[in-house]
């Protein structure tokens, strides 16, 4: 029997994973194909093929899957620094006094997007999630931008961009920029975040 108070996220996670499960039997019996679908597939192949081809797409918190409507932020990289991904402590204090907020434990995801003029920033946002699972996505050359995070969840806002970033699949392939400018060659990557 379905939870009656599951969130939306919930729903549609379970609705995923009943989909992975029809997708899954079609694998096992040797007629699912991700590719075009054959001219003697039957309806019901086709619509399974369809369903394994949008599944492909990981799904993760703040993707905007949930909510269409809510408006997207373009990224040219991001980050996640947290005290573990830093030499010592104090090095990860340094890092969160340049960018203007507390040293937290969770550590903080830094997006790097632009203003409304055009102009390079660094948005200092609390969406860890959020942002290892677009991370994720991005380890496989999948383009894609998370939903705009509510100014609840975003601690500062920086001029430039700030760290070396990963930098999204879409962005390198616009530009041909892989790497974040002053980020080659810094032992530690603090300079970049002067």
């Amino acid at each position: 029997m379905p939870d009656i108070d599951a969130t939306d996220g919930e729903y549609l996670r379970e609705i995923e994973l009943l989909a992975n499960d029809v997708v899954n039997r079609a694998l096992d019996e040797g007629w699912l194909t991700f590719d075009t679908d054959p001219d003697d597939a039957t309806p019901l192949q086709r619509a399974v093929n369809a369903l394994g081809r949008q599944l492909r797409q990981y799904h993760f918190e703040g993707d905007g899957c949930v909510d269409p409507d809510a408006p997207l932020v373009g990224l040219a990289g991001a980050l996640l620094v947290r005290p573990t991904t830093v030499l010592s402590e104090q090095e990860y204090a340094d890092i969160c006094e340049r960018l203007g907020v507390e040293a937290r434990p969770q550590g903080w995801a830094l997006w790097h997007t632009w203003d409304r003029k055009g102009r390079p920033i660094t948005m200092v946002t609390t969406r860890i999630s959020t942002t290892e699972g677009m991370l994720l996505v991005w380890s496989k050359g999948r383009h894609m931008v998370p939903a705009r995070p509510p100014r609840a969840a975003v601690a500062a806002i920086v001029r430039g961009w700030r760290g070396p970033a990963v930098r999204s699949p879409g962005y390198v392939a616009e530009t041909g920029v892989a790497e974040a400018a002053g980020t080659e060659g810094a032992a530690s990557g603090l300079s970049s975040f002067g």
